[in-house]
């Protein structure tokens, strides 16, 4: 019968059995925190880049530059004039009147620029458009060029006409007859409809009220003033060459009628003879510079030339027999 191991014998045979369990654990978890890892390698997103490398990538994004743009046309009584707008951030802008360079302006840190031409503008009609040189050396030109009607100053004193034209046909007055609107009142300041079937009306209103916009009795959409009493409307539209009536009415918080403005209309125009132009029954002031200038924008010079018999610009009646000066 075998003998119980003593004391100092039992630590003898457990010593070398707990370093061999020691050793297995410590194998153990080696083995498990290299599985751990390669797992977390697989399925763990790659750490965030470094410095150096987030600049690189980031030197390789690049904003697409901006349009330049006008935001503001104004001709005081004395003939000086601000043109302003914005661009990308440090382009060169270089204003055009009629193709030819009008000056040129660096835009700031926000893309904003101002234009102040060092003399007056010469008296006539014109087209302003925009050349950006973007930092990158892309260059962007304005897809909104602005019609500019200067009156003579030595012979009259009223106020320039500014109006933007917007790439889907719409347009904006910047300065001009809408500023006569009494506060309150709603107006049609113009009427355009493009070859590409596009028909634009603007005008003013109450600020903030809603306007219902119609076409021979027939609602043709609807339009929200802006805090300033601008409002607009462009919508394709088929219209044909007779004679038609745009209405604006300014709709009250009830839905009912407040304010009503209504110009006749007609795309066809009226043909001009010698120098004059009778207006006949539909017809309206941009039709008639598209007629006899080619452009319904030059309705301006018709009004210009023709003050003494239009009190208001947006309303012309048969039988007046209006002067078509040549344009500039």
């Amino acid at each position: 019968m075998a003998s119980t191991p003593s004391h100092s014998e039992r630590g003898t045979v457990n010593r070398p059995a707990l370093i061999a369990l020691a050793g297995l654990v410590v194998l153990a978890i080696a083995i498990g925190m290299s599985v751990w890892n390669n797992q977390r390698d697989e399925s763990t997103p790659a750490q965030a880049p470094t410095a150096a490398a987030q600049g690189a990538g980031q030197a390789k994004t690049v904003e697409t530059p901006l349009a330049p743009s006008f935001d503001i046309v104004r001709i005081n009584p004395q003939g000086e004039t601000v043109i302003a707008g914005r661009a990308s951030p440090k382009a060169e802008v270089v204003i055009l009147d009629g193709g030819v360079e009008l000056g040129r302006v660096t835009a700031d840190n926000r893309g904003e620029w101002v234009f102040v031409p060092d003399q007056p503008l010469p008296a006539g009609s014109r087209d302003l458009t925009l050349k950006a040189t973007n930092p990158d050396g892309s260059v962007t030109e304005t897809d909104s060029p602005v019609v500019l009607m200067v009156p003579d100053r030595a012979k009259d004193h009223s106020t320039s006409l500014a109006v933007k034209i917007a790439p889907d046909g719409s347009i904006d007055i910047l300065q001009g007859p809408e500023a006569k609107t009494p506060p309150g009142k709603v107006s049609i300041a113009a009427v355009k409809y493009d070859d590409k079937g596009r028909l634009s009306v603007t005008g003013m209103a109450k600020p903030k009220s809603h306007v219902q916009i119609y076409m021979d009795n027939q609602s043709i959409g609807h339009a929200f003033a802006d805090e300033h009493g601008r409002w607009k409307l462009t919508r394709p539209l088929a219209v044909n060459g007779g004679n038609h009536t745009v209405r604006a009415d300014q709709l009250g918080p009830d839905g009912k009628v407040r304010e009503r403005a209504e110009i006749a209309f007609s795309p066809s125009g009226t043909l001009p003879s010698e120098g004059k132009i009778t207006v006949e029954s539909g017809a309206s002031l941009w039709r008639l510079a598209r007629k006899a200038y080619g452009s319904g924008f030059d309705y301006l010079v018709i009004y210009q030339a023709n003050k003494d018999q239009i009190r208001d610009p947006d309303r012309i009646y048969p039988g007046q027999v209006f002067n078509l000066p040549p344009q500039h």
